[in-house]
């Protein structure tokens, strides 16, 4: 938890080592043999989705095989590490809750002073420490950057601990850590983390009023998600009128373009898709509002469409499969209680926007930091199953 705050500061780039350790450590050995006696069928579809990317590296055009092995160890350790977590009772359940909730407050305290002071801690530590020119245009994306990086850390991490405050009697402390960091998540020039605050907000409150039915349908919705948006996306975003487009930021409109040259390159392979990591090979250029753009800029800054491009349409069904599956067993779990369904809706929401709009989906960073946030939901079940 230590080490996860230090993470979110610096940019969420040193999370994963750190989460990898932790799950060596606390490998929970004696619990992953009982599996043998009690099937979770959603785990072994997720590791016969994420053995299926690794075995898709062997057709993929790109040769390094790095983003393969990190999956194939990185995955099971962060994994490992909540599962650990979430088996924890007694005092030690009690000490790690409160590091989490310290954790989480830590972490967005950091960067909410960073928001108001426009990043004068980090843009310090890059003249000092890596000689950056100060205030240089460069400088500033660098500092942007590692602020709304860390940004996606703390959002993951906010909604789970402003539960626990809450259970524990500390409402408006819980409301405190939604406040700093909905407006920490308006900084650092990334669109996308306001918009993933702002949907696992709503998700929350949905969930936490109709808690089962809520978890079932954004399961369900981030299910088909990677069955039907690649299917649809890139036609959606080809038919969009140009004075549609020009009205839309230059982002934006970078992006639809870059998702339309993804679905042209998924009719090419749709099966088994083009293999690991293509984004990084398959290129192409375009102008754009007078600027000449790279139309796939190592991956296509949206999951569903990642997937089917690098592991085919196999794949999409495979983790489609898999997630619905998890919602179902996760919405019909007995001792769910109002404050996990919220808990659980905010960290599924909020990731799912990340890798939705933005990130790429086998970036390790975000990955350990989202197993980090599942180990928060699992202290919130309820004492009792419910009749």
């Amino acid at each position: 938890m230590v080490f996860s705050a230090l993470a979110a500061a610096a940019g969420g780039l040193p999370l994963p080592p750190f989460v990898a350790l932790g799950g060596i450590i606390a490998m929970p050995w004696r619990q992953i043999l009982d599996f043998r006696d009690h099937q979770p069928w959603e785990a072994l579809l997720f590791l016969l989705f994420f053995g299926w990317v690794v075995i898709s590296w062997f057709w993929s055009p790109y040769e390094k095989p790095d983003q393969a092995i990190k999956i194939l160890i990185g995955i099971p350790l962060y994994a490992s590490l909540a599962f650990a977590i979430s088996k924890l009772r007694g005092k030690w359940q009690a000490r790690v809750e409160a590091a989490f909730v310290f954790m989480a407050f830590t972490g967005s305290t950091y960067l909410f002073a960073e928001f108001v002071t426009n990043g004068d801690a980090t843009m310090a530590y890059k003249v000092v420490v890596e000689n950056a020119v100060p205030n240089d245009q460069h400088t500033l994306n660098q500092v942007n950057r590692s602020l709304g990086h860390g940004a996606l850390l703390s959002i993951l991490f906010a909604g789970p601990a402003a539960a626990l405050a809450w259970r524990e009697g500390g409402p408006l402390i819980g409301l405190l850590l939604i406040t700093m960091t909905g407006m920490m998540s308006l900084g650092f020039g990334l669109e996308v983390n306001t918009v993933g605050f702002l949907a696992a907000l709503a998700a929350a409150t949905c969930a936490y009023f109709w808690p089962r039915g809520a978890l079932s349908a954004i399961f369900g919705t981030i299910s088909g998600a990677f069955v039907v948006i690649p299917l649809i996306l890139p036609s959606i975003a080809g038919a969009l009128p140009a004075s549609v487009r020009a009205a839309l930021p230059e982002s934006w409109d970078i992006r639809l373009e870059i998702w339309q040259f993804t679905g042209d390159q998924l009719s090419e392979k749709p099966w088994m898709g083009w293999g690991l990591d293509a984004g990084r090979v398959i290129d192409a250029e375009a102008e754009v509002r007078g600027t000449v753009q790279n139309l796939l800029p190592l991956h296509p800054h949206n999951a569903p469409l990642q997937v089917w491009l690098e592991t085919g349409a196999f794949g999409a069904v495979l983790v489609a499969l898999a997630i619905v599956l998890l919602g179902g067993r996760i919405a019909g779990a007995p001792r769910l209680s109002r404050l996990q369904a919220a808990a659980i809706a905010w960290v599924a929401t909020a990731y799912f926007v990340f890798i939705f709009f933005s990130y790429g989906v086998w970036q390790e960073w975000h990955m350990a930091a989202l197993a980090v946030a599942i180990a928060g939901t699992t202290f919130l079940s309820a004492k009792s199953p419910a009749r």
